[in-house]
C-alpha cells in the first residue's frame, strides 16, 4: 500500500514550489485535480508533519509581506489572509500584533511613494484620490486622516 497517495503528494509538492500555500489552498487544488478525500487527507498530514505546510508560518510571512510590500492596512491585511484560505481564528490572531502606527506608517509610505505622481494636481483632488487609495488598501479613516494631515497641511 506504499505509495498509495504519492501522485497527490508529488501534485502538492509542485504546487508548494511555486509558491508557500495554506492547508486549505492545498485541500482545495487536490480536490478540483481529482483525488479522493483519504489521499488529500494523508497527503496534508504528510506536509504538515515534514514542515511543507504550516498556516501559522505563512499567516506570518503574508502579514509582513502585506505590509512591508502590499502597503495594506488592518482590514486590508484580514481580506489577504482570507482569501490565502488563513481560517479566521488564526487571522485575529496574526493581526494582534498590528498596531495603529505600524498601519499609520504603512499608509504614510504608500501615500507618501503616490503623492510624487500627484504633485500637479490641486490639494483637494490629491487628498480625495489619495483617500480613496488608502481606503480600498484597507487603511481606517483615522489612519488616513492622520496621514493625509501630516502630509498635505491645511490652509487657513
Amino acid at each position: 500500500m506504499r505509495g498509495f497517495h504519492a501522485d497527490a503528494k508529488a501534485c502538492a509538492l509542485k504546487l508548494l514550489s511555486y509558491r508557500s500555500r495554506s492547508k486549505k489552498e492545498i485541500l482545495e487544488k487536490l480536490k478540483r485535480k481529482g483525488f479522493g478525500d483519504s489521499e488529500i487527507d494523508n497527503t496534508i498530514h504528510f506536509l504538515e508533519k515534514a514542515g511543507f505546510i504550516s498556516d501559522e508560518t505563512l499567516a506570518a510571512e503574508l502579514f509582513r509581506y502585506s505590509i512591508e510590500r502590499k502597503s495594506l492596512g488592518k482590514k486590508g491585511i484580514e481580506a489577504f489572509l482570507s482569501r490565502r484560505g488563513i481560517d479566521k481564528e488564526l487571522v485575529n490572531k496574526t493581526l494582534s500584533i498590528h498596531t495603529n502606527d505600524i498601519e499609520a506608517e504603512s499608509a504614510g509610505r504608500f501615500a507618501e511613494k503616490k503623492l510624487k505622481s500627484l504633485k500637479k494636481y490641486p490639494d483637494d483632488i490629491v487628498k480625495r484620490r489619495l483617500c480613496g487609495m488608502l481606503q480600498r488598501r484597507g487603511f481606517s479613516i483615522a489612519v488616513i486622516n492622520r496621514v493625509l494631515h501630516s502630509l498635505i497641511p491645511s490652509k487657513k
